[in-house]
């Protein structure tokens, strides 16, 4: 830095104020508060007598005063230069409110050792004050010599100081407002998504409790003439038949028993289901029903392949119901791979929840038939009663779970159960 008689006259004065004025213009332009940061430092080695520079700002998370930005100054001792507070430098200035000239740095305590270090000899500090809060102090360096810095040095960096403050202040201010901003868009979004949410589970539970309640009835009516068609049955099977007779007599036997199967899913999706819940080793449901479906699985040409780990905690479910779902969502995924695949079941301890995932190989789900699936008596089977997943979604809700499918067109689907891990009380629905 160098010293001239010129500085000192009233045209060179305001000449250098009418510099910082023009540069207070330029940075009055910015509204981020990095590039801000950047610009004063800029605007500071242009306008104002220095070699170098640093600005400091209160970094309230480390409890500290850290430099923001530097002018002229290793990176590395930059990055040495800290200072807790009311200590060093910008401690000082900051408790006092006023400037700091130091005529040699070297012999000063408040002067960081890391600027010594880079040379330093001398140094003038003045604070950024806006709105009676200090937003940071304004080191100017001297590394050419001792007693650098007089009182014409002073005023200029007093004045570029005070509308420096303005603007780093508004650029802050800014700042948190596009951060507030910001986050109340995310916050709106994440309320309507929940809104929205609990709206059609609204509607979807209103539907399914009528629709129920219309199940039911019709079921009660068919009821009646299936229990005389069955009776008769039984008289026909105990008497003598040819052996067509025969033959057509199974054939009606076993769509009777279909017939009554669809019209128990009618009335088991309306009526309570019994049961008491208990604790139940999901991995061992899991295991009772792999064995039940495995010979299903062999014949659709469907491999196995599990991902479970040795352990999970128990969930208090009723355990008949579980492995109902379970089942369920085995045989459909055998289903789903008429020409054979493979089925991968894989389960996990996350948080407070059990997940259990069943993934096939097959076609996957068209977006209209997945927004669907777990309305009762949709079905993309030509028998289907399109009662399994409404039934096994409704027990999986009944305990606290949740039921969901991931879905990739042409890459096969993948259900997941969620069931909580904490304890509840009460009968199984």
């Amino acid at each position: 830095m160098q010293q001239t008689t010129g500085l000192e006259s009233n045209w060179e004065h305001a000449k250098a104020v009418a510099a910082i004025h023009e540069a207070g213009r330029e940075i009055a332009a910015s509204l981020d508060l990095d590039r801000t940061f950047r610009l004063v430092m800029q605007k500071a080695a242009e306008t104002l007598p220095m070699d170098a520079g640093v600005l400091f700002i209160r970094d309230e998370a480390a409890q500290l005063y850290r430099v923001a930005v530097s002018h002229n100054m290793p990176p590395e001792q930059v990055e040495a230069i800290t200072f807790a507070f009311n200590e060093g430098v910008p401690g000082w200035v900051v408790q006092h409110r006023r400037h700091l000239i130091i005529d040699d740095a070297r012999v000063d305590a408040r002067v960081h050792p890391a600027a010594v270090a880079a040379g330093v000899l001398s140094t003038l500090a003045v604070p950024l004050e806006s709105r009676q809060r200090v937003v940071g102090v304004l080191n100017l360096f001297c590394q050419t010599g001792t007693h650098a810095f007089n009182a014409e040095a002073l005023q200029l960096a007093q004045v570029f100081a005070d509308q420096a403050a303005v603007f780093l202040e508004n650029a802050r201010l800014v700042g948190e407002l596009r951060q507030w901003a910001a986050s109340l868009e995310q916050r709106v979004a994440e309320r309507t998504r929940q809104i929205e949410e609990k709206q059609a589970q609204i509607i979807r539970a209103e539907k399914m409790a009528a629709v129920g309640r219309l199940a039911a009835s019709v079921a009660h009516e068919i009821n009646n003439p299936l229990q005389a068609i069955a009776l008769h049955l039984q008289l026909l099977a105990d008497e003598s038949l040819s052996a067509d007779g025969q033959r057509h007599l199974k054939v009606v036997q076993q769509e009777f028993n279909r017939i009554a199967g669809i019209v128990e899913r009618l009335l088991d999706f309306q009526r309570p289901q019994k049961g008491q819940r208990q604790p139940v080793d999901v991995l061992a449901a899991l295991d009772y029903v792999i064995m039940l479906a495995e010979k299903q699985l062999q014949r659709s040409a469907v491999a196995l392949v599990k991902h479970l780990p040795p352990a999970l905690p128990a969930v208090l479910v009723v355990e008949n119901q579980l492995k109902q779902v379970f089942l369920n969502l085995i045989l459909n995924a055998a289903e789903a791979m008429p020409t054979g695949g493979t089925l991968t079941i894989a389960a996990c301890h996350e948080g407070d929840e059990i997940h259990i995932e069943f993934a096939d190989t097959g076609p996957g789900l068209p977006p209209e038939v997945k927004a669907h699936l777990f309305e009762p008596f949709y079905t993309t089977k030509a028998d289907g009663s399109g009662l399994g997943l409404a039934v096994s979604h409704e027990i999986i809700a009944n305990h606290g779970g949740t039921m969901t499918v991931h879905n990739a067109p042409g890459e096969g689907a993948t259900f997941r159960v969620a069931l909580p891990v904490r304890a509840t009380t009460g009968g199984g629905k």
